[in-house]
């Protein structure tokens, strides 16, 4: 990787992501501010672009999610996670139920999307091979091993 290669991928993702986290922050803000379902759903397919055209830059630069970009994603997931339900169990009476359904919905969606996206570039068994704690926390030669089938 030639030195300024990191440097070009690193302006690419922020002119990808800055934008699109503006409009969805624009979006997500009129719908929460007024009640509408559909602004909340066009700020989490705005979220839904970018990840895809990130995910595009990646495939066409041969390089995958970094350490601090799975780590910022995980981060802000939590975030959203934990304000929605601060919101609803601390907010104004009746927001929590003008809001609960399509915030909990978008953030659903975003998880159905990376799980997609983990199935489409490793396959199913490799995508969740990585989650596998068990078997990485096993340190017997045996638990290395391929799993070739049932028993013989």
């Amino acid at each position: 990787m030639k030195p300024y290669d990191r440097l070009d991928r690193h302006a690419l993702v922020m002119a990808i992501w800055t934008p699109s986290a503006f409009v969805a922050a624009i979006l997500l803000h009129r719908g929460l501010a007024s009640g509408g379902g559909w602004w909340i759903f066009a700020g989490f397919v705005a979220i839904i672009a970018a990840f895809v055209a990130h995910v595009i830059a990646n495939a066409v630069l041969g390089a995958g999610f970094t350490t601090g970009e799975r780590a910022l994603g995980i981060a802000a997931f939590a975030i959203a996670v934990l304000s929605l339900l601060l919101a609803v169990l601390v907010g104004p009476a009746g927001l929590g139920a003008r809001i609960f359904l399509p915030v909990g919905l978008g953030l659903i969606s975003l998880v159905a999307v990376v799980i997609a996206y983990l199935v489409i570039t490793f396959g199913a068994r490799a995508a969740f091979e990585r989650f596998d704690v068990i078997r990485d926390n096993n340190a017997r030669p045996a638990s290395r091993l391929p799993h070739r089938g049932g028993r013989r």
